[in-house]
């Protein structure tokens, strides 16, 4: 390895040394082999700033497109001529005809450039834009190439060039080479790195005996030259070669070493490319003071990229401490260059700051200004608008921000669009959104939009509901839960181990959707999942006070009337509502009014929390202050603004039941159609109001809307059927029987005693013993095992006729031994109790003991009871007082009574 620690003091020229060590040098025979392993490093010099460094590319390309091309600008003509190669290498075709004016007035600025070097420059424009054939119909090239042997070693490295890419007439590759070796002999460092190169790749080169460790070496010593203010340019070509490894070891240490002491010369380019290494690269020892010490020096330097990674810095807080106001200015610094990243950048900064609204629309307006806006800006635009004056007062701002992102393919803008489309009137809206939809779910596999597409059939088709459509997305969307999980979903979801559908609810809990993410947790506390990663979202939780309100929702799903559970989801929705969630500030005021209304404290944090979500809106929060604090109609007067501003589905139907004008009733409506959430509750809602508004036709649509969303929710089929049981007319009655039914099969026992009662009244039109029987013998033959025996206990109390009907036609024992089968303890335990109510023998009394055992091996007290009897009295199996205890004291401590009550009797017989 060969180790070159450049001089103290740097010569004027290294051309005369270069050429008489070169002469020097010498190797035997050629063979190919790998980059060779070359330790140059910068010399030991007390370096000050001396390098004019690089102008941004928009810098160059704004004077030199302003230029009026007459004379050229008071600069340094090297300076010059750098500046016309950055503009041919960013686009030699568009600013051709301003670098071939620049280069044909070069000499008139630089009165000792010599007309071959001018030659060359303009022969490099035209190869690099393209133009060959118009340069060959010159004979520029033919004539440069024939007097290259006479001109200087950067004119013969450009002539061998031209040859050996084949873009002249000469195709003498001999020739070729002899130009670069007398180049190389003249001190050229390219020519020196490409004889390397092909001597390195195993070529053997007429008149070139140069050991390629010493031909790299000159060149990089050429290349470092005289201290002058051009020398960070040269450097940087050591450094792209330590970088790129091709003819030296790749060695980034000492490429980061090179771009160090061009930065301390002046360069912020080489600056921003140290910071780079230690920011990315793994082959160098990382240093943050370092990184810090030269990314400031480029941003300050005016190095637009470093200025945005240095605001990037500022903002994140890793490895300086955060600072905002810095983070700011940098920004802005790189916005000022015109660098779109940073804009973006700057508007996030802008958005996670809560005093910042005014900057944060400054910076979103900015980039919706530019030609290439990104679509998430108008999107952004147009849910601020809505969050500042309204959905109903800036719908059309909005709709015209919304379409323009839509037009940029931005999935929330089209979304967005799709929605307010809908719900508008007009020819083709309807149609429109249904396309935007279609459009997510075609070009961006959006699969939740199929639950958006059943939802517009159903909610807001113009004509009403199309049921057929609705039906065809419903049967499509199943597999995509939608934002609404309930605890019964989540639980079903963690006894199904359905991996697909739990990777759905961790995706959009990682998008950071607060309904989901609450979801989640609860479905990873179902399942039992490691301590750490439920720790993870409880934290994540913990950032969203919208997630903690919904988490505080399904805490309500699962307390029943537990009274210390339900405070401490009160507490949850108190203390997300006190950071701002809307729908903690609702649900905590409901669960007071429900069950902690006698609290003088909490009713009126109620009321202030109410109070302050119907001033935005909430129609739930009015309906809440008119049931409890206020007149109704005194809520809608004094939240008129709002309604007409900002109102929700639910402040909308609330205003329509407050005012006696048949027209602005409607109004209500519609407008609560085209935004309310497509539910079952929303759909009960409408058709009440209809019902209200004397529009039967209208409520019955409604109604069947509430059905579609019926399907396995057998409460939800008898919500309905009473509604229906309340209209005097035949047809409603003959629905409220059908729902009924349908809420009565599906094991709704509210549902099942309206049947029986008005099928058993013998007053009642629709008296039907035939009827009551059929429903109770379909009950008892699908109800779960763990609910037949109460079902018959109470159908015995009831219907005494109704009940020796339905035993006549039921078979128990199947239902039982299906059931058993299965593993379920309660069919074991029943199936056992009829196995010993046949006295069919011993046998029949074995496997009933082994069915009470098994039953109580799964945790069934009743079953133990059982089980310890038999053991008393040896049915089934051998007597065993001492067993018979121990499955008493067991079914004891699960809270049994009878075992209690039996465990006393056999101690005082013992006494």
């Amino acid at each position: 390895m060969m180790s070159f620690h450049a001089f103290r003091r740097i010569p004027s020229s290294l051309v005369g040394t270069v050429a008489a060590c070169l002469w020097l040098a010498a190797t035997a025979g050629q063979v190919r082999a790998g980059p060779v392993a070359i330790d140059f490093l910068p010399p030991k010099v007390e370096v000050k700033p001396i390098c004019i460094q690089r102008a941004p590319d928009g810098e160059v390309i704004d004077r030199w497109l302003s230029w009026d091309r007459k004379s050229l600008p008071k600069m340094a003509p090297w300076l010059v001529q750098r500046e016309a190669q950055r503009l041919r290498d960013i686009d030699p075709e568009v600013y051709f005809p301003v670098i071939a004016r620049m280069i044909e007035l070069l000499p008139g600025l630089n009165t000792d450039m010599k007309p071959q070097d001018l030659e060359a420059e303009r022969i490099t424009l035209y190869l690099r834009a393209g133009k060959i054939d118009e340069l060959n119909d010159t004979g520029a090239i033919e004539a440069f190439v024939a007097h290259a042997e006479t001109s200087t070693p950067k004119d013969l490295d450009l002539a061998a060039e031209l040859i050996l890419n084949g873009v002249t007439d000469q195709k003498d590759t001999t020739k070729a080479l002899s130009y670069l070796v007398n180049a190389a002999y003249g001190g050229n460092p390219n020519a020196l790195l490409q004889l390397a190169k092909r001597n390195l790749d195993g070529q053997s080169i007429e008149g070139w005996t140069v050991d390629p460790s010493l031909a790299i070496t000159m060149a990089f010593g050429a290349m470092v030259g005289k201290l002058d203010s051009g020398i960070c340019d040269r450097v940087a070509r050591i450094a792209r070669e330590y970088e790129k490894g091709e003819v030296v070891q790749q060695n980034r240490t000492i490429s980061e070493a090179w771009l160090r002491f061009a930065a301390d010369l002046g360069d912020g380019n080489a600056a921003w490319k140290v910071a780079r290494y230690h920011m990315e690269s793994s082959d160098i020892r990382k240093d943050n003071a370092v990184l810090m010490r030269y990314l400031k020096f480029a941003a300050d330097h005016g190095v637009v990229a470093a200025q945005s990674e240095l605001g990037h810095v500022y903002e994140i807080g890793a490895i300086v401490p955060k600072d905002l106001e810095k983070s700011e200015y940098y920004y802005r610094q790189a916005v000022a260059s015109g660098h779109r990243s940073s804009l973006i950048r700057l508007a996030n900064l802008y958005s996670d700051a809560p005093d910042a609204r005014e900057k944060y629309v400054q910076a979103l307006n900015e980039l919706a200004s530019l030609n290439d806006a990104p679509g998430w800006v108008f999107a952004r635009l147009a849910n601020l608008a809505i969050e500042t004056d309204g959905y109903w007062k800036t719908r059309d701002q909005a709709s015209q921000l919304f379409a323009k992102g839509a037009e940029r393919r931005d999935m929330t803008s089209m979304h967005s669009l799709a929605a307010i489309r809908m719900g508008s009137t007009g020819e083709g809206n309807f149609d429109e959104g249904i396309n935007l939809l279609l459009a997510l779910l075609d070009n961006f596999g959006r699969t939740d939009t199929m639950n958006d597409l059943r939802d517009a059939y159903l909610c807001h088709a113009p004509d009403g509901p199309r049921l057929e459509q609705a039906a065809y997305w419903a049967n499509a969307a199943k597999g995509t839960q939608g934002g609404a999980w309930s605890v019964e979903d989540i639980e079903e979801l963690a006894h199904q181990a359905n991996t697909s559908a739990a990777a759905l609810l961790q995706s959009g809990a990682l998008n950071g959707q607060p309904k989901l993410i609450a979801a989640y947790l609860w479905y990873l506390k179902a399942i039992g999942t490691d301590a750490h990663a439920i720790k993870e979202w409880d934290e994540r939780l913990s950032t969203s006070p919208d997630a903690e309100a919904a988490f505080a929702a399904l805490m309500l799903q699962a307390v029943g009337d537990d009274a210390s559970k339900k405070r401490a989801a009160l507490d949850r929705l108190l203390a997300a509502a006190d950071r701002g969630s809307p729908a903690a500030r609702v649900g905590a005021g409901e669960l007071i009014l429900s069950s902690f209304r006698d609290d003088p404290t909490l009713a009126a944090s109620a009321e202030k929390n109410l109070r302050l979500e119907a001033a935005n809106g909430n129609g739930r929060a009015m309906q809440l202050l008119a049931e409890t604090f206020a007149v109704p109609l005194d809520v809608y007067k004094q939240y008129l603004p709002a309604i007409a501003d900002r109102g929700d589905a639910d402040a909308l139907i609330f205003a329509a039941r407050q005012v006696s004008d048949v027209n602005l009733k409607q109004g209500y409506l519609l407008r609560a159609q085209s935004v309310m959430d497509c539910s079952f509750d929303s759909a009960l809602s409408m058709a009440h109001a209809y019902s209200d508004l004397g529009q039967p036709t209208r409520s019955r649509a409604w109604m069947d809307v509430g059905e579609a969303f019926s399907e396995g929710k057998p409460w939800r089929a008898r919500l309905l059927a009473e509604v229906y049981a309340a209209v005097a007319s035949a047809e409603a009655r003959n629905s409220a029987m059908r729902l009924f039914e349908i809420a009565a099969r599906g094991g709704d026992a509210k549902a099942e005693q309206y049947l029986l009662k008005t099928y058993t009244d013998k007053q009642n039109q629709q008296f039907s013993p035939e009827k009551a029987t059929e429903l109770m013998v379909d009950v008892i033959e699908h109800a779960p095992a763990e609910r037949v025996a109460s079902r018959l206990t109470g159908l015995a109390r009831s219907h005494k006729a109704i009940y020796q009907l339905v035993l006549a036609r039921v078979d128990l024992a199947s239902i039982y031994e299906r059931s058993a089968d299965t593993g379920d303890p309660i069919g074991m335990r029943e199936f056992a109790k009829l196995k010993l109510a046949t006295n069919a023998g011993a046998e029949a009394a074995s496997n009933a003991t082994d069915l009470f055992q098994k039953a109580a091996d799964k945790g069934d007290a009743e079953s133990m009871v059982l089980l310890a009897q038999n053991y008393a009295y040896g049915i089934g199996t051998q007597p065993s007082l001492p067993q018979a205890k121990a499955w008493l004291e067991k079914a004891a401590r699960l809270g049994n009574k009878q075992a209690n009550e039996m465990l006393a009797v056999m101690a005082m017989k013992v006494n």
